[in-house]
């Protein structure tokens, strides 16, 4: 029942997975971002942020906390019981997100600009129900959940590339309100890679039902932290194109979200990394601490070294980045892409750190960093947009980023190891060789230009990176937890 490979198989399945469908994604981004136009792309990511908000809040911490409590779990039976109440809970969480949806959309500023769009980004917290990839985590079926995400990103980039043009203007609808549709059809087949397999182990689909008074109450308890923790941390992800999307005109969303939604995947990674993280390391954080302690700095040293060279590369390569993507149509993305890069980077860092103290039941300290970086993002962002545009929105939010990071890295202080501090030292000459390529070849086209920082960087930066491993390896056990 439950999978046996390694972890560095697991994250290497969902890896796969995640560059498949970023791949894909960023297709359909720049694809989008033409075909409709700014104000209609612009209008897109003001409901893709709505519709994160709506999940999120739906979905209140529950997939964590199903997937900490099955990978504790070894009986089959004990587990699709688990599982059909935890579905049913989720069931009777998205019918209030929905009613409250209806309430609320109707109130806010952009929702005129298109309401059909809104509403069927709202309607994503239904199929969420039957969304059980949380379980497949659990029980380290990653080949599945992987080919889940594939699965959504290419029905979606078909839909979008062979199907929109024709769509348009169907049954008298424009082509901005068919995009959302194509999305729905895409979680739809995704969730049917994970859930039939599924039903093969446990004898039949795993449908929501009842759970006891009580354990409504033992998981809310437990959710709470998580839940409130995940749906501020949702205004650290994009608060600023929501509040564009109130402060200025769809066509600034768009020329944001050009930038914004490129780096937004230095989070999208680390959180696929957690997915293969947190089932093992939930169970080391309880019987192994040792072992727990030394998997952290492994990872976050892997994590660190891949994060910086991207935020201070994206810094100096953004304007070709943009102008090769965009074909210089939204040319007032740059400043943002470059603030950007290092704000996502420092946020990525950041939800590492956030779900280290979740694999240890340590989530109600997670939530204060997070409601006062949040408070920190409205604020900024607020202040900074009047005057300075959607660059003053990435500052703002930069912010925020800055200090959550910060205030995480003082909540993990005692996990931290001399063995990270000599391999992040020792990275910092493939840093200061790659900075030096880049400030000598500003003329070159950006890909060459890329590759060959990118090169550099990891031929200096391997010999640290495989030390640290080899040191981390005599203290961390081959199959962690087994």
């Amino acid at each position: 029942m439950r999978g046996t490979r390694g972890l560095l198989h697991n994250l290497s399945i969902l890896s796969a997975g995640q560059v498949v469908s970023q791949l894909a994604n960023i297709a359909v981004l720049v694809y989008l971002a033409d075909f409709l136009g700014a104000h209609d792309f612009g209008i897109i990511q003001i409901g893709v942020a709505f519709m994160g908000y709506a999940m999120i809040a739906a979905e209140w911490g529950m997939f964590s906390l199903g997937i900490r409590e099955v990978s504790r779990m070894d009986d089959p039976a004990s587990i699709r019981v688990y599982a059909r109440q935890h579905c049913g809970m989720l069931g009777v969480q998205a019918l209030v997100i929905l009613a409250l949806g209806l309430l609320i959309l109707p109130r806010l500023p952009f929702f005129g600009h298109e309401p059909a769009v809104f509403l069927i980004y709202l309607i994503m917290v239904l199929p969420q129900v039957y969304t059980q990839s949380w379980l497949a985590t659990g029980l380290e079926r990653m080949t599945w959940v992987g080919l889940s995400r594939i699965v959504r990103s290419l029905v979606y980039a078909v839909i979008i590339f062979l199907g929109l043009r024709w769509l348009a203007g169907l049954g008298g609808q424009p082509a901005v309100r068919w995009v959302p549709v194509a999305f729905l059809l895409a979680t739809l087949a995704s969730n049917l890679v994970v859930n039939i397999p599924l039903g093969g182990i446990f004898g039949g689909w795993i449908h929501p039902g009842p759970a006891p008074r009580r354990e409504y109450g033992r998981r809310w308890r437990e959710t709470a932290s998580i839940g409130a923790g995940t749906v501020v941390l949702r205004v650290l992800f994009n608060i600023d194109i929501i509040l564009l999307g109130s402060l200025t005109t769809p066509e600034d969303v768009g020329h944001y979200a050009a930038a914004a939604k490129i780096m937004f995947v230095l989070v999208i990674a680390v959180e696929v990394l957690w997915a293969a993280l947190l089932p093992r390391l939930s169970r080391l954080a309880t019987h192994a601490p040792d072992s727990f302690r030394a998997s952290f700095n492994l990872y976050l040293g892997t994590v660190l070294a891949l994060l910086v060279p991207v935020a201070v590369g994206g810094w100096f390569v953004g304007e070709g980045l943009i102008g090769l993507l965009y074909r210089g149509e939204f040319s007032a993305a740059v400043p943002v892409f470059k603030v950007l890069a290092v704000s996502y980077a420092c946020l990525a860092l950041a939800t590492y750190l956030g779900n280290t103290l979740i694999s240890e039941d340590r989530q109600k300290q997670y939530l204060w960093p997070l409601l006062a970086s949040s408070l920190v993002a409205v604020v900024m962002v607020r202040l900074l947009v009047p005057g300075h545009g959607i660059t003053g929105a990435a500052w703002g939010v930069f912010s925020a980023h800055a200090l959550l990071v910060t205030a995480l890295a003082i909540l993990n202080r005692r996990h931290f190891n001399a063995l990270l501090g000599r391999a992040l030292l020792g990275v910092v000459p493939a840093l200061a060789l790659m900075v030096l390529l880049l400030l000598w070849s500003p003329g070159w086209p950006v890909i060459p230009r890329v590759l060959a920082a990118g090169a550099l960087y990891v031929a200096a930066a391997a010999y640290p990176l495989i030390r640290l491993r080899r040191q981390s390896a005599l203290v961390v056990p081959t199959q962690p937890g087994k």
